[in-house]
């Protein structure tokens, strides 16, 4: 019921005292926050207690209405009841027959604002919602880049630096679901994974699970990021501009009328035209791959061949553009209809002198993706949504060696190293929301999905007319079925439980995925949480190390067969406390998970491993998260502990289990933020352990079966040693002022401010050569086999972590 007897005789009992009309704008905001405002405003008392108005955000744009109306508008949005005491006062208080004015959602309440900072914030289920609208000041950041900003979520971090090798809780990248306005992702970064695809003015809300993942969601084992474009028609024109160290950027929403609204984003570098000290310091970063490479005892490897980067012997040629747009159509409150395209692409040339030869790299990826959603409410407690969506990816590397081969003076194309992956998604979704009463609702789904997905590699020396070609063309069809019920208990508990039913053609195999989320709050301050899950993957990423130099990107995805790709499967469990009391927060999580599916090309060990293996590896950790605010500052301090363990019963000379590639045992950031007037400052540090390593117990030079000089390599326990430890120091700064009446905003960033370089990644490029190509026999044995040849090592390839990284920012909007 929407209580129009009590909203008539409300307005006519305030007219005396509520005649002048006023503009409410509010995005999100906390209701305690806007009835705050509005006594201030308009000198009345408005009475409310914080747990009735608790987790309730108001977003609404009204012009020229007086505060009754707008109190009568507020009604019927939260469903609280607004009651007249006197003339100027007026008490809040619950709906008690909200079943018919609860929306469907309710029951996703915001139990943390400002979890980390502003605009990140925590739901019932467990989910954590990013807002970048209302996004604070993030240290080392000018701009709200969702990939970048979720790294301030303890459990989600990423082993490199970038801004799309993001691992959740131990899981790989490839590991996460990414969608964006519906639209699949099969990549997500431009330079090698440093920049995020997402256009920051394109993102208006990520929704990001770690563990007790919806039913809803399938196909990946870790994480789920889950970025809309936002779905509001405004009611005039808005727009903005934005200049940074790499890239021009801009976006309009704009209504085409009353019902129907469009959006549109562009996006693109200008590194190919001016070269900034921002992009300066991620091409060292990236392209610089040597340093000294030492044995297990300190010794220096003296390498044959060492490919030395230096910006004197290189060319480089980068860019990306990316351009979305979004229709919203509401013909009425029952229904709402969007329609989204994405288009990204990145482009990169880059080549060097590397002692008697010239390396010649080129990569080009590319998404495309369309979406349609229709949700449509047949009443106060029944939805429905159906979603469409069409995805492509399409990567092609190159590598060409030109070196003199004849010995006439005239380099010549000595080799020729090709990579494609072409990946089309299409799908439809169907989904039922039921409320069965006011604490209830039923979740009911059908996902419809085809893959197809091609492989290409060859390798071709074009002076001896020689040439192998790999060529994979697979599909999956897949048939999913899911049910989720969630009930919200009257001391603000919630209990969720889903199940999920997969069948993927591919493997022709009937999958059940059982999950469980649970929290219930222990006192009004103090929560508990536990959640249980079973997912599973029909697609990964390997890593190939034979057939091509791969420098630089040599990730390819493919579907499982179980056989030599399996399927990926988890069992996951988590559970822990939370507390919040007025301006602190405290969140603990511990969680484990067991993996199964994974291969000796998963992951990227850092030592080749000619045979395709089978194994498993168990994650242990603990998530811990302390925010404090005071006033205008805030500082949070995040921690993450992590032992990944791998098991490869079938490896030669192996333990039976060793540390995971990605197990970063323990990572810790501290965070300030401060905002005084128009100004906004940030700074925090993150020092985290390095990465697992195997080393080299020998190295000796020997003459191969062709008289040159060869390095015979003995390698040692499988990630026995590590990295050191990496540590950095990051600030922002942000100032808001205008230009006559146009908004604007001028940011400066500093990643790594005292320009601490260490290695962050080490890869061997090593094989047992066949004798006709230049191997060698191990000593007593014929070298007929694989198994009788020396390995050879021909390169050590070395990530370092980023230098001194300057940004600025300048943002317009209208």
């Amino acid at each position: 019921m929407k209580h129009y007897f009590f909203v008539l005789v409300f307005f006519f009992s305030m007219t005396i005292f509520a005649q002048q009309k006023q503009n409410f704008k509010y995005t999100q905001t906390p209701l305690s926050q806007v009835l705050k405002e509005l006594q201030e405003k308009n000198n009345v008392s408005i009475s409310f207690a914080s747990d009735v108005v608790e987790g309730i955000l108001v977003s609404l744009d009204l012009k020229q209405v007086t505060w009754v109306e707008f109190l009568s508008v507020l009604e019927s949005e939260t469903g609280l009841i607004f009651k007249k005491i006197s003339d100027n006062q007026i008490i809040v208080t619950p709906n008690i027959d909200r079943d018919k004015l609860l929306p469907i959602e309710t029951l996703d309440d915001v139990i943390i604002l400002g979890y980390v900072t502003n605009g990140i914030d925590k739901k019932k289920d467990g989910s954590i919602v990013v807002d970048t609208e209302r996004l604070g000041i993030l240290p080392g950041m000018v701009n709200t880049d969702i990939a970048q900003s979720i790294q301030l979520i303890p459990g989600v971090s990423t082993l490199d630096e970038s801004a799309t090798g993001i691992q959740v809780r131990g899981g790989s990248p490839d590991q996460n679901l990414v969608l964006y306005d519906n639209i699949k992702l099969f990549n997500t970064g431009y330079f090698y994974g440093m920049f995020s695809l997402f256009n920051p003015f394109a993102t208006q809300k990520a929704t990001i699970y770690r563990s007790g993942t919806s039913a809803k969601y399938g196909d990946r084992i870790s994480g789920i990021i889950d970025i809309s474009s936002g779905n509001k028609i405004y009611e005039n024109t808005k727009g903005g501009f934005e200049i940074d160290g790499l890239s021009i950027n801009g976006y309009v929403k704009t209504p085409l009328s009353s019902k129907i609204g469009l959006y549109l984003f562009a996006r693109r570098s200008y590194s190919d035209l001016l070269k900034t000290p921002t992009y300066n310091s991620y091409v060292d970063k990236i392209f610089t791959n040597f340093g000294v490479a030492r044995d297990i005892n300190g010794n220096i490897l003296q390498l044959e061949t060492d490919d030395d980067f230096s910006p004197e012997t290189s060319n480089n040629t980068f860019n990306f553009a990316d351009v979305s747009t979004k229709l919203i159509f509401k013909p009425n409150e029952r229904n709402n209809i969007e329609f989204s395209a994405l288009y990204t692409r990145n482009r990169l040339d880059f080549d060097f002198k590397g002692g008697d030869e010239v390396l010649v790299d080129s990569l080009i990826t590319q998404n495309k993706g369309l979406s349609f959603n229709w949700k449509h409410k047949s009443n106060e407690k029944q939805e429905e949504e159906i979603t469409a969506y069409f995805s492509e990816y399409n990567s092609f590397y190159q590598n060409d060696e030109i070196k003199d081969e004849t010995g006439d003076g005239i380099l010549d194309l000595s080799e020729v190293n090709i990579r494609e992956n072409n990946i089309t998604d299409i799908g439809v979704n169907f989904m039922s929301f039921r409320q069965i009463t006011a604490t209830q609702k039923l979740t009911l789904g059908y996902q419809l999905s085809y893959t197809d997905l091609d492989v290409t590699i060859s390798k071709e020396k074009p002076l001896e007319l020689e040439k192998e070609v790999l060529l994979q063309d697979d599909h999956n069809l897949k048939n999913a079925l899911f049910a989720e019920y969630s009930i919200g208990l009257k001391n603000k508990g919630l209990i969720n439980a889903g199940l999920r039913f997969s069948h993927y053609g591919s493997l022709n195999e009937f999958l059940i995925e059982p999950r469980v989320n649970f929290e219930y709050p222990l006192s009004k301050r103090l929560r508990t949480k536990i959640a249980i899950e079973r997912r599973n993957q029909p697609i990964s990423q390997l890593i190939e190390f034979n057939h091509t130099e791969l420098r630089l990107e040599n990730n390819l995805w493919r579907l499982s067969d179980n056989d030599q790709y399996p399927l990926l499967s988890s069992n996951q469990i988590s559970g822990g406390l939370l507390y919040y009391h007025k301006n602190l927060n405290i969140d603990v999580d511990f969680y484990y998970k067991e993996l199964k599916g994974l291969t000796t090309f998963t992951n990227g060990f850092s030592n080749p491993l000619e045979n395709l293996e089978k194994g498993e590896s168990t994650i242990k950790g603990i998530d811990v998260l302390l925010k404090y605010k005071r006033k205008n500052y805030k500082i949070w301090l995040g921690y993450t502990f992590n032992d990944i363990i791998f098991r490869f019963p079938n490896l030669a000379d192996t333990p039976s289990k060793f540390n995971g590639n990605n197990d970063i045992t323990h990572q810790f950031r501290i965070s300030n933020s401060l905002k005084l007037n128009q100004w906004q400052f940030a700074i925090g540090w993150l020092i985290r352990t390095g990465k697992p390593i195997t080393p080299v117990n020998s190295y000796t030079i020997e003459v191969d079966a062709d008289g040159e000089n060869a390095g015979v390599v003995n390698f040692g326990v499988i990630n026995s040693d590590r990295l050191p430890s990496f540590h950095r120091l990051d600030a922002s700064v942000l100032y808001d002022f205008k230009i006559k009446k146009t908004d604007a905003q001028f940011g400066i960033s500093f990643l790594n401010i005292y320009n601490r370089i260490k290695p962050i990644n080490v890869i061997y490029k090593a094989e047992r050569k066949p004798l006709d190509d230049g191997g060698i026999a191990i000593e007593g044995t014929t070298g007929e086999t694989p198994e009788e040849r020396e390995i050879i090592l021909e390169q050590v390839i070395q990530r370092f972590s980023l230098g001194f990284t300057p940004n600025i920012s300048f943002k317009l909007f209208i």
